[in-house]
């Protein structure tokens, strides 16, 4: 899917997108010019998504929008955007720079004609097709990039067909910006302005409507189903009083900050500044769809299973629970590549790696040598720096190899061993060593229980709004 938004104008002055003929990279140009427009319909009333008899227009995903992206580097980049394109159209009416349709024809032939000589046999209509966009509404775009360079020539005193670097238009920018006193305000916007400059404003209404258009699809797809997903686990509970919702939002985040406290990733930052990181704004929280559709799901949950409930629950799907959350064992693995036939793509083959395995297990008798060992010689890179370590591994563990799960599985079975290697054990991939360490006994009632209701909670999101159900006017034709 082609990205629509206009992200590359983050990092590079408008009229790069669009290079002429002779520019070094004319196909890099070419693409990221076509990428560069909005989609069709944003307006306020407009559909963006549908879910079973739900619908959401735009108007209803504004204030996630401003909450979740407007500080965020996406945010940050298209009201950038935005101001950019209007000191443009400024700097063309001052110095009544006009732009011939002549000009944009020309540019656009040269663009489709590249696009077909890349093999695309659909040129530029295709990628436009694709992508959702106008003819205009790029065309626009173009006008604007010419704009831009024509500027930088007039304020570097070159003749008219002189090449401009990316750098010496951005350069241009940052300064014409400056001189027009250029302020991004902050939120919580009391008097409604994003941006003011000497020449013009920029307020909130246009810049939620432009992050509309320039957001990446993906995000805007996951921002739909949070609000739709909210909007449905709400009418599931029409009885549920605003301020016993209000209670659990407000310990949802609670939990959240105390989970982050203990998490030694985050070395011991606060929650809070956490999520500000990420452009999220912290007083929106409690209005956040996320952090509602988590104190929803757990509403539901507590007013429809007493514990004598979620006790039977776990009765009923014991192997389930205790696979996921029971008896585990400390593992590590030391992984080489291999296949039947070696290539450029396998080094070796399983009988190699076999060979090669069995000669190392011979020199391990401690999980410190194991751990050297993987260091040294695994090729599997997200465990290699941790000496192989998969920590703590269940009969069922998600998202560990159902080959290693297996050996766990066997190794749980029996009524007591002790720490040692197992191996070599084949994949489809490869070959490994395992060291199956210390034994940890399955959690206890208190903890299970909050598997099981956590386990509960996901199965009514699920239920309520399965992904695959929403269908919004971002999916690939």
């Amino acid at each position: 899917m082609l990205q629509r938004a206009l992200w590359i104008l983050i990092a590079l002055p408008l009229s790069t997108l669009v290079d002429s003929a002779a520019a070094s990279s004319p196909m890099a140009g070419a693409r990221e010019a076509i990428a560069a427009s909005s989609f069709g319909g944003t307006g306020d009333s407009d559909v963006v998504a549908r879910a079973f008899d739900s619908v959401l227009v735009w108007r209803d995903l504004d204030a996630v929008l401003l909450a979740r992206h407007a500080m965020a580097k996406e945010g940050r980049g298209a009201l950038r955007h935005l101001a950019e394109s209007r000191v443009l159209e400024i700097g063309a009416r001052e110095n009544g720079i006009e732009v011939p349709d002549r000009v944009l024809e020309a540019r656009w032939k040269d663009l489709d004609q590249q696009i077909l000589a890349s093999g695309d046999k659909q040129g530029i209509a295709g990628y436009l097709r694709r992508g959702r966009l106008t003819r205009e509404s790029f065309l626009s775009y173009l006008r604007l990039a010419v704009v831009h360079e024509t500027l930088t020539r007039r304020a570097l005193g070159l003749r008219d067909d002189a090449a401009v670097s990316g750098e010496q238009q951005q350069l241009w920018m940052d300064d014409a910006l400056k001189v027009r006193d250029y302020t991004e305000f902050l939120p919580p916007w009391k008097d409604g302005i994003a941006v003011r400059s000497a020449e013009f404003t920029i307020t909130i209404p246009e810049f939620v409507r432009y992050m509309r258009e320039h957001l990446p699809e993906d995000t805007l797809r996951d921002d739909c189903y949070h609000v739709l997903l909210e909007r449905r686990l709400h009418a599931r509970m029409p009885d549920l009083a605003e301020d016993k919702l209000g209670q659990y939002v407000a310990e949802e985040i609670q939990r959240r900050r105390d989970e982050a406290a203990l998490d030694p990733r985050y070395a011991g930052v606060p929650y809070d500044k956490l999520i500000a990181a990420q452009g999220i704004v912290v007083e929106s929280l409690p209005q956040d769809p996320s952090i509602r559709i988590a104190a929803l799901a757990r509403a539901w949950v507590d007013r429809s299973y007493s514990p004598d409930d979620l006790r039977r629950v776990y009765t009923d799907e014991r192997e389930h629970f205790d696979g996921l959350f029971g008896a585990s064992i400390d593992t590590y693995m030391l992984f080489l590549r291999a296949a039947e036939l070696t290539n450029d793509f396998n080094p070796r083959t399983f009988a190699a790696a076999d060979a090669e395995l069995k000669r190392w297990k011979a020199e391990i008798h401690s999980l410190e040598d194991f751990k050297r060992l993987a260091r040294e010689k695994s090729e599997d890179a997200p465990t290699r720096e941790t000496g192989g370590s998969l920590e703590r591994v269940t009969a069922l563990s998600p998202r560990v190899p159902a080959d290693i799960r297996a050996e766990v599985a066997r190794a749980l079975a029996i009524d007591s061993g002790a720490p040692g290697v197992v191996g070599p054990v084949r994949t489809p991939t490869g070959c490994m060593l395992l060291w199956l360490g210390e034994r940890r006994p399955g959690a206890s009632w208190d903890t299970m229980q909050k598997h099981v209701h956590r386990e509960l909670r996901k199965r009514f999101v699920d239920e309520v709004l399965p992904r695959a159900r929403l269908s919004t006017q971002f999916e690939e034709e």
